[in-house]
């Protein structure tokens, strides 16, 4: 493990539990353990993203999400993010699939910004995936520009992912 990573597993975790990354989301992003509910796997999808650790994000996705994400695109834009925050507003799950909404705070080039998002999951083969987002009341084309801010087309933004 490297001195920062070593640094960063003493820390808070960043999906807000108050729990240390290595107690938290870290047992997940280094594959020790699997997430057991859909908000475990959204909180790691956001840890993951907060350090732009790509490889998670596409492990823990499936179609249609997956169909259209570009790798290079999330990882760019996951490392000129500055994190901030995140809120789990509201969970649903039964056996087979779930349902997260949560609020994502961070800023780009200095503007504050939010990503809400309802969050769809499917468990499939003893592991939960994301699968699908929407951003609640707000009516969004996928070729209209993101609402995050980065100046991309919906679809090749947070259309794709749980950025």
């Amino acid at each position: 493990m490297k001195n920062s990573d070593n640094k960063k597993s003493t820390q808070h975790c960043p999906c807000g539990t108050g729990k240390s990354y290595a107690d938290c989301c870290g047992v997940f992003i280094s594959n020790q353990k699997l997430p057991l509910t859909p908000e475990a796997l959204m909180r790691s999808r956001y840890t993951a993203y907060t350090r732009a650790n790509i490889d998670y994000i596409i492990q823990t996705m499936k179609s249609p999400a997956a169909d259209n994400f570009d790798v290079k695109d999330a990882e760019e834009w996951a490392k000129t993010v500055n994190w901030i925050g995140l809120d789990v507003i509201k969970t649903k799950y039964d056996a087979n699939q779930g349902i997260v909404e949560f609020r994502a705070h961070y800023s780009l080039d200095g503007k504050k910004n939010i990503l809400h998002e309802i969050s769809e999951f499917r468990f499939e083969n003893g592991k939960w995936y994301y699968v699908d987002g929407t951003i609640p009341n707000q009516k969004i084309g996928r070729n209209d520009p993101c609402p995050c801010g980065s100046n991309k087309k919906y679809k090749k933004c947070c259309g794709c992912s749980s950025r």
